[in-house]
């Protein structure tokens, strides 16, 4: 007899570990012309120190430690799960040891395996399997968006501290020249040649100039702060990275990035968040299944076998019980509809990721194009700026032109020079931005 519940218990085995197995979704394959952009984009701006910081970044981030150990977690839950399917066996035992008025001492033991195991006719424990797979598989898609806004966000952190200093560097340089100029007016003052007037504009001039300093150093430390908090390392380990050369050429326009501006919505499937709804709709999915199996039987099935005193042979037994819901009030078709309006959310949130990631990255693409044009045209009215100040000064000195329209001269080329430098930023953030909305990045080769 035990050897024919040996048996069956192996058929049974076998059926339900077939019966439970899925398959699951289907590696989203990226557009063409997205497939052919570099995963480690961020390198095209052969910048050392930018990519020490990104490295960095990706081995101690905070965050990124944290989504690892959450998925740690959820991969458990999946083995928990899936164990359920399987049948428990114990080790079970007793031992009584009493006073009888009759023999005075009696004594009893029992010793051997226990085992319960829920049958899954209705594939209720199988569908919670695959849910708690389809949470694991969203965890890791989680994991992946996070790498890729972390990388945009040091690469954003980054450039804006380089911005900084050139803001610095620009308003310094248009300071030392305009004081200069100051100086000059006010030996003239001195001379009868010019008016304490001149002199006071000029002065007012060089401090608003001079101001746009600490500007620029508080928006350096904030980039410092930033990476500092992104990397999780000390000021002082950032501070050296950023020691190093400053890389100062523009990224040129890529046509490929012009192109993507006709991609279908479906193209971006493989974007990570986007394929994080998708297995949270799988999720919701086998969780509306698990649910609607709850109107049928349970099966459960207990075996025990072992020895006890007195017996030479082994004893066993073999029970079967059956719950088949009756009256629950309700709570069982509240179950379902509430899983089923957690579906369709699901869905919704689906389909939402999907329309959003396609907004977002034609107007990033669309921004990144306007925002060449404007670094353009920003590049030639320096040029032109520079050009009208030597002028005015020339002819300031020749007394054909008066001091105001050199210190209009001034003033349009310092603020000239500043939006060419942020414009020239603006088209790098806006490149970032691109790769970002394509949620493009090196997959962990531990996942």
């Amino acid at each position: 007899m035990i050897k024919r519940m040996l048996s069956l218990i192996c058929v049974v085995l076998v059926v339900t570990g077939c019966a439970g197995r899925s398959e699951p979704l289907p590696p989203a394959l990226p557009d063409e012309a997205v497939a052919q952009l570099p995963q480690r984009w961020w390198e095209d701006f052969e910048d050392d120190a930018l990519d020490r910081l990104v490295s960095l970044a990706l081995a101690d981030n905070l965050d990124l430690a944290a989504a690892t150990e959450r998925i740690r977690e959820l991969r458990a839950n999946r083995r928990q799960a899936s164990s359920q399917l399987m049948p428990s066996v114990a080790i079970s035992g007793s031992h009584e040891n009493g006073r009888s008025a009759s023999d005075g001492h009696d004594e009893d033991y029992f010793y051997g395996l226990d085992l319960a195991w829920e049958l899954d006719l209705f594939g209720r424990l199988r569908a919670l399997s695959r849910a708690a797979e389809a949470e694991g598989q969203a965890a890791v898609a989680d994991y992946r968006a996070l790498r890729v806004s972390l990388i945009a966000d040091v690469a954003g952190a980054y450039l804006d501290y380089r911005l900084a200093q050139r803001e610095e560097r620009i308003a310094r340089r248009s300071a030392d020249s305009q004081a200069e100029t100051a100086r000059i007016t006010r030996i003239r003052f001195e001379q009868g040649t010019a008016s304490g007037f001149d002199v006071e504009r000029f002065t007012a001039q060089v401090d608003i100039t001079r101001a746009a300093i600490p500007v620029a150093r508080e928006r350096a430390a904030n980039a410092r702060y930033t990476l500092a908090y992104l990397l999780n390392r000390e000021q002082t380990e950032i501070d050296a990275i950023l020691a190093g050369p400053v890389v100062t050429s523009d990224l040129p326009g890529d046509e490929r990035l012009l192109a993507l501006l006709d991609l279908p919505a479906a193209s971006l499937r493989s974007r990570p968040d986007v394929r994080a709804a998708e297995w949270r709709m799988l999720l919701a999915d086998e969780e509306l299944n698990a649910a609607r199996a709850l109107r049928f039987p349970q099966l459960t099935l207990g075996g025990l076998v072992g020895f006890e005193q007195g017996t030479s042979p082994a004893a066993w037994s073999l029970t079967g019980q059956i719950l088949q819901p009756l009256v629950d009030f309700g709570q069982i078709r509240a179950t379902i509809e509430a899983s089923d309006a957690r579906q369709r959310q699901a869905m919704l949130a689906y389909q939402s990721s999907l329309i959003g990631a396609l907004r977002e990255t034609r107007s990033a693409i669309a921004s990144y194009a306007q925002g060449l044009e404007r670094q353009r045209l920003l590049g030639r009215a320096v040029s032109a700026s520079m050009n009208a100040t030597e002028l005015a000064r020339r002819q300031y000195d020749s007394g054909t032109v008066s001091l105001i329209e050199v210190l209009d001269a001034e003033r349009t080329l310092f603020d000239a020079q500043l939006s060419e430098v942020q414009a020239s930023t603006d088209v790098m953030l806006r490149w970032v931005q691109i790769y970002r909305t394509l949620g493009l990045a090196p997959t962990p080769g531990h996942l």
